[in-house]
């Protein structure tokens, strides 16, 4: 059946109020977070450095987490044939105590490790701050030189930083840690969020669609380009998940967590494109007729 929805038919406030509603939750969520560990997400080992081990899933993860707790032990996580234990920065006689311990119970044939030092850890979180704000001020750059008019440039800027903040968000719900694969998929989202907003507003200021049927046929136009990407990005993350199921493969995590966040920014910009760039649109276009 197909999908019947018109952004020209529902009340313009309403529109505008039900993603404002939810980036104002989403605010929330990241300042508690920021409040309890110091950063609006929950870094992962790649930011902070540490001791990540995988062993063979010959435990439960309850042992594990029992004995190796006094390492400071961050999480264990079942990967399927697999279990990834991630520790936390340590000094080079604890570090070697533990990796000695975990490589005596399971052969040091099958014990991965990898380990990563906190000073780079620090480096990277400055140069993923100084990507995310060089990204959007070149996005900002192009919006603004593409469309001349601030109201509405400005707009197409707030949709990608409202799926920015509701994917973070969702992240810090679904225990999703910011390490470099769910910081490449921040980064892709501001391109895919962009995407639909210029469509839309290209169409509705540039080329003077703005009758409910142009509406109509532009919302079927990007609903298409979004639900097709998410699509695609949907298997990829049940294939990367849930691979230790069908094959003999383990959870292929950087995949798993790109396309976990991927999907979160995907569906905030469906939200904030059709209702809240749409509905203002409307408003813009409105007062705009009145005053000539």
């Amino acid at each position: 059946m197909k999908f019947e929805f018109n952004p020209y038919n529902m009340d313009t406030k309403k529109m505008i109020r039900i993603p404002l509603v939810i980036l104002v939750i989403c605010i929330g969520i990241l300042c508690s977070f920021l409040v309890m560990y110091g950063t609006p997400v929950r870094l992962g080992y790649d930011f902070t450095g540490g001791t990540v081990i995988t062993v063979p899933s010959t435990k439960d993860v309850g042992y594990l987490e029992e004995k190796y707790q006094a390492y400071d032990l961050l999480f264990v996580r079942d990967m399927g044939s697999r279990t990834m234990l991630q520790f936390g920065p340590m000094d080079p006689d604890r570090e070697k105590e533990v990796r000695d311990s975990i490589i005596q119970e399971y052969g040091v044939e099958n014990v991965q490790l990898d380990y990563s030092g906190a000073t780079f850890g620090k480096d990277l979180q400055h140069l993923a701050i100084i990507a995310i704000v060089i990204s959007f001020v070149l996005m900002a750059i192009v919006v603004f030189v593409a469309f001349r008019i601030p109201l509405p440039s400005f707009m197409v800027i707030l949709c990608a930083v409202s799926d920015i903040i509701m994917a973070m968000a969702m992240m810090d719900i679904f225990g999703i840690e910011l390490t470099l694969g769910s910081l490449a998929a921040l980064l892709m989202l501001i391109g895919y969020s962009v995407d639909t907003d210029i469509l839309l507003t290209n169409k509705v200021l540039k080329e003077k669609k703005n009758t409910k049927d142009d509406f109509k046929r532009i919302f079927d136009t990007g609903f298409t380009m979004t639900t097709t990407t998410l699509a695609a990005v949907v298997v990829m993350f049940i294939v990367s998940t849930f691979s230790y199921l069908f094959t003999s493969y383990t959870q292929i995590t950087i995949l798993s967590e790109m396309s976990a966040v991927l999907i979160f920014g995907l569906l905030a910009d469906l939200l904030n494109t059709w209702l809240l760039n749409a509905g203002f649109l409307r408003l813009y276009i409105d007062k705009r007729g009145r005053k000539r």
